[in-house]
């Protein structure tokens, strides 16, 4: 059997626009090869939702709006979604409108209610709808544009206090001494960099004579030590027990000296043996000087000789020594 052209032309056409209707609609999100259910919802306003935009549950996309219309009478809006018939959707859920990006686009929110009764396609249910992005960005704006409003407020209350603008002129007159002592500092170091060099090499040379005494230090730290050492192995009580010894027979001594028993005791208690002694003593101090300025009178081996030591004292002294005195 042969076949036409037209035929042939028709048949690919009819193809052809299938194809073009199924690309159409899957496209817009619609599978003509799964059954679905439809269920409305009323809203004043959409705020720019259009069909095709997605119906999510939990972030999931599960089916698009189908239709936006309005209600003449009352003029609200009815917006249909679509989605496959395996997801049981209970008589109380929401369908809530929301944002879907930052930009704005809108999207359809599924939220699954809590009953067993369930939902037929071509059912109304509850609507909700999310504040818009300016909406929201208003209401996170405008707590913080009021608490901004209230520190300035509270800012300029604070700088126009008398204590405020004092402890700030306070504080410009520090930052000007500051400033004043930085620049005399500076004129101190001017041309002190000479001397400054030469204390950081005295510095370095007591250092280095410091690192080069060590080992005397080091010996005399020991010999220290070792002292400490000895001292440590000295019998502090054996030295104590004779020392007090030595004290006890000091004043046993001095007792006896004080109740006149020896020589001294005596001596320190007889006054008179204390006086002869005394004039004794300065009678042989007296020859004994005499002695030594006139040897002749003494040393003399005539008599001659010893009579010119006599008329010698006479002549020195001014004195007439009688016969009795003269040796």
């Amino acid at each position: 059997m042969k076949i036409s052209n037209e035929t042939k032309v028709g048949v690919l056409a009819a193809i052809a626009i299938t194809i073009l209707i199924v690309g159409y609609n899957f496209m817009k999100g619609e599978n003509l090869f799964t059954s679905n259910n439809v269920f409305y919802a009323r809203y004043e306003t959409v705020d720019g939702l259009f069909r095709s935009n997605p119906v999510v549950i939990n972030g999931y996309t599960v089916g698009q709006v189908k239709s936006v219309e309005m209600d003449p009478t009352t003029l609200n809006l009815i917006v249909g979604i679509q989605i496959p018939e395996t997801i049981k959707v209970p008589k109380n859920s929401i369908l809530k409108l929301t944002n879907n990006d930052l930009l704005g686009s809108k999207a359809i929110e599924l939220i699954m209610g809590d009953t067993n009764v369930l939902a037929v396609s071509g059912d109304t249910l509850v609507s909700k709808k999310d504040a818009g992005m300016a909406q929201a960005i208003t209401n996170i704006l405008t707590p913080l544009t009021e608490q901004v409003k209230t520190i300035l407020g509270k800012a300029d209350t604070a700088l126009t206090d008398v204590s405020v603008q004092h402890t700030l002129s306070e504080l410009n007159t520090t930052l000007r001494s500051f400033a004043k002592t930085s620049n005399d500092v500076d004129q101190l170091l001017q041309g002190k960099s000479q001397k400054i060099n030469g204390i950081l090499t005295n510095i370095e040379s007591v250092t280095a004579d410091l690192k080069s005494g060590s080992p005397k230090i080091k010996e005399i730290v020991a010999s220290l030590e070792k002292t400490a050492s000895e001292l440590e192995k000295l019998d502090f009580d054996e030295l104590s027990t004779q020392l007090n010894a030595t004290i006890t027979e000091i004043q046993t001594t001095l007792k006896a000296i004080q109740e006149g028993q020896g020589s001294l005791g005596k001596l320190a208690n007889d006054d008179e043996l204390w006086n002869n002694l005394t004039a004794a003593t300065k009678s042989l101090d007296s020859l004994a000087k005499d002695m030594q300025r006139y040897p002749r009178r003494y040393l003399g081996i005539t008599e001659k000789q010893r009579k010119k030591g006599d008329k010698q004292k006479e002549f020195n002294e001014g004195v007439d020594l009688p016969d009795e005195v003269k040796p």
